[in-house]
């Protein structure tokens, strides 16, 4: 078996090497407070910081682009605590260690043009008090001791020894800034540049697989074990008695030419995790938390936050997806975290209906994953009852099962098919639950049929559930509840609950459901059936509820998805 390693710690796995296991680190996760996050797109969040392009964290210098032409100016937010002073570095004079700054300067053909006695004019617009730019220690525009400075006059001289570092202090913040080249109290030249900090993005299955993460369990070796001889020292393996890792931590990014700010967005359901992923604070790496954990409900874990892949439709293009979560009339996630989600703009959000289900979460019957060389990119997957009844009807109603006897109640395929009242329940669902779903995203996303996957499922009542009275949960293991791990470089592959729907527990080959997902899905795929029934199927989750995943950037949002922000 690969190697894996167990970190009770929350910092260990961003250390330069992942020499080891360290010890857990306090730290505010609320957002407007120090709080942010960047992480090491070859090491995993945090450790020593890259840009999209692998390069160092750090802004680009922004000197111009074509001659002629000023360049508008991209960073991250500096919201983490590079020197671990306890600080946002935000709230502080930038220092050696601050990597999450953009340097502006004018580049040599402007400052070539000015005259002796000439003057350059800057004049800063938009939001000022989000934005600073530092001449050494001193700020000389833009949120400041005495407030918003938005002027400032330079002699040529001074303009051409101009270097300022730009720092931002929130996602998705824009200003203009006004260049004036004046002579003689004349204006020869007039440029107005744009100045933006980058939106949170949360992550899609497209982008490419970094980390995966689940809780060791006496019950999930065999999950955990599987993963680990697939991933590798990749595999983190989390000590902790709170297996729901999926559900207290989402990782997001934000990205800037040059710089990579990773956000462990920490969910305010506050249980055993919440220590974890709050020590994962380190430089570059930040958790941050939407919502009063006294108001929680069970939309607000984080298997009810999800990112469909890149797609165009209704002659928009989404380059970075759109996140979808689970909420409507009697239920939903805090107007904490809907709003700033919101705010981000590059991934409008979309509400679908997960009201139905006792845990509530997207993550139980929706699902995406890569099929390179099609026309979309990606395939819809989502939970079907007759595609469910299909399998179990063409099979031998005597076939003894083990496991769902002693958690369900059913010792046979017949006496789940037999069962008259489940099957009304379950076509119930399929025609007033799932299908409008899925009309809903195939037009919001304008999918054909080929586009859509459909799973088999099968779901029953849980009396009593403690989220909502008569809700619903998996009686056949959520087989689209899956992790994409597609590693760059490597074969696509995908981790599925095993669903026993066979006597022979220890025969995979002879199960009718792994037959029928095998062949629904690409060839291509690398697919691990792996045993995930009594940590999570019997507690109401499955393999994508246990896990977790950092990925890679996606595309770069300040030339891909300006159209999706640009009217602010």
């Amino acid at each position: 078996m690969a190697p894996m390693r167990v970190c009770s710690g929350g910092i260990a796995w961003l250390l330069v090497g992942l020499l080891g296991c360290g010890d857990d680190v306090s730290a505010s996760g609320t957002s407007g407070e120090d709080s942010a996050t960047t992480t090491d797109p070859s090491g995993g969040p945090g450790g020593s910081s890259a840009g999209t392009d692998g390069e160092s964290s750090g802004g680009e210098s922004s000197t111009g682009g074509e001659a002629g032409a000023l360049a508008d100016v991209y960073g991250v937010p500096n919201l983490d605590d590079d020197d671990s002073d306890g600080q946002a570095d935000w709230r502080q004079a930038p220092f050696a260690a601050d990597d999450d700054l953009t340097t502006f300067a004018l580049p040599d053909w402007y400052v070539e043009a000015l005259g002796e006695g000439d003057s350059v004019e800057l004049t800063l617009g938009g939001e000022g008090e989000q934005i600073r730019l530092w001449s050494g220690d001193q700020v000389v525009l833009g949120d400041g001791e005495g407030g918003v400075q938005t002027s400032l006059v330079l002699t040529a001289a001074e303009a051409a020894a101009l270097s300022l570092e730009v720092e931002f202090g929130d996602f998705l913040r824009g200003a203009s800034l006004d260049v004036r080249h004046m002579s003689g109290g004349a204006e020869l030249r007039s440029d107005v540049i744009e100045l933006w900090s980058a939106p949170m993005l949360v992550n899609h299955h497209l982008q490419h697989a970094e980390y995966v993460w689940a809780v060791k369990a006496s019950s999930n070796t065999s999950m955990t074990n599987t993963i680990a001889s697939v991933v590798g020292d990749r595999f983190i393996l989390v000590d902790s008695p709170d297996v729901w890792i999926q559900d207290e931590l989402e990782w997001a990014l934000a990205t800037a030419p040059g710089g990579r700010l990773n956000i462990a967005m920490d969910s305010i359901r506050d249980r055993a995790l919440d220590a974890y992923v709050k020590g994962l604070k380190a430089p570059d790496v930040q958790p941050m938390t939407w919502g009063d954990p006294a108001d929680e409900t069970t939309e607000d874990k984080f298997g009810n936050l999800e990112v469909t892949p890149p797609h165009s439709a209704g002659g928009v293009d989404y380059p970075l997806g759109r996140i979808y979560y689970g909420g409507g009339p009697s239920c939903g996630m805090n107007p904490e975290i809907k709003a700033h989600l919101d705010r981000q703009q590059v991934q409008a959000p979309i509400e679908v209906d997960t009201c139905w289900l006792c845990v509530g979460h997207v993550d139980e019957y929706i699902s995406f994953i890569p099929t390179p060389g099609t026309d979309k990119g990606f395939k819809l997957l989502i939970a079907d009852v007759d595609a469910a009844y299909e399998v179990l009807d063409a099979q031998p109603p005597g076939t003894t099962l083990s496991r769902y006897s002693g958690t369900h109640g059913y010792g046979s395929i017949g006496e789940i098919v037999g069962d008259d009242a489940l099957r009304a329940l379950n076509y119930d669902l399929q025609k007033d639950r799932i299908d409008p779903v899925r009309e809903q995203l195939m037009a919001e996303l304008e999918l054909a049929e080929s586009d859509v996957v459909r799973v088999p499922a099968l779901f029953e009542r849980i009396w009593g559930c403690s989220y909502k009275d008569n809700g619903v949960a998996a009686l056949i293991p959520g087989m689209l509840n899956l992790v994409v791990a597609n590693f760059d470089g490597e074969p696509l592959r995908i981790f599925v609950s095993d669903p026993f729907l066979r006597s022979d527990e220890g025969a995979q080959g002879t199960d009718p459901l792994i037959a029928k997902f095998t062949e629904l899905v690409p060839p291509e795929y690398e697919i691990h059936f792996v045993d995930d029934w009594y940590t999570y199927h019997v507690a109401i989750g499955e393999v994508h509820c246990g896990t977790n995943v950092a990925r890679s950037p996606g595309a770069a949002w300040w030339t891909e998805a300006r159209h999706l922000f640009t009217d602010r």
